[in-house]
């Protein structure tokens, strides 16, 4: 096992595992994956359920460090990867594609919120837009995603019209309508 400073963290990099929405996968099934391939372990460090649950790969839980991922060659050194279930349906195992359902986007933005809080900083990227990276995962534009995430977050919201202006129009309906004011 290889821990670096937390401080080396540049990016937190989204994957979706290549594998058919028509079937359940977990962490434990990734790790078995990963094994035949020559891995240590799974090289994830999180792995989100379409249901939306959040499993844990590679270590974190050491304070100021983190365990190396195997997830994006040349970057893991400095980057925590972060893998959804699916992206691939079985009739079409090489056309890679968005099938994350609305728990896993929910899952997914509140660790990555939780990740941003440790590393300051660090850029939310898909594994296609990695330095060499030869790949379609994770079937979207995840930097676009997030950025709209953050957008939609900070926009200013409306602000209620002030109590005078109902109290002022309520006061011209009742004369004009002969009520008391």
């Amino acid at each position: 096992m290889s821990y670096l400073p937390d401080a080396r963290v540049t990016h937190i990099v989204i994957h979706y595992s290549a594998t058919p929405v028509e079937r359940d996968y977990s962490v434990a099934d990734i790790d078995r994956m990963h094994r035949k391939r020559g891995f240590r372990e799974v090289g994830y460090h999180y792995f989100i359920r379409k249901a939306g649950a959040v499993e844990t790969g590679r270590d974190l839980s050491q304070p100021g460090r983190f365990e190396m991922g195997a997830h994006v060659k040349g970057s893991n050194p400095s980057s925590i990867g972060i893998c959804f279930e699916g992206g691939v349906r079985k009739a079409a195992p090489n056309i890679g594609f968005d099938s994350r359902t609305p728990a896993q986007i929910r899952a997914m933005i509140d660790l990555i919120d939780k990740l941003q809080e440790r590393y300051p900083g660090a850029i939310v990227e898909g594994h296609r837009d990695m330095p060499g990276a030869a790949t379609q995962c994770p079937g979207f534009d995840a930097r676009a995603w997030w950025d709209d995430v953050l957008r939609r977050r900070n926009a200013p919201t409306a602000q209620p019209p002030a109590r005078g202006f109902w109290a002022a129009l309520l006061s011209a309906l009742r004369q004009a309508f002969g009520g008391r004011n």
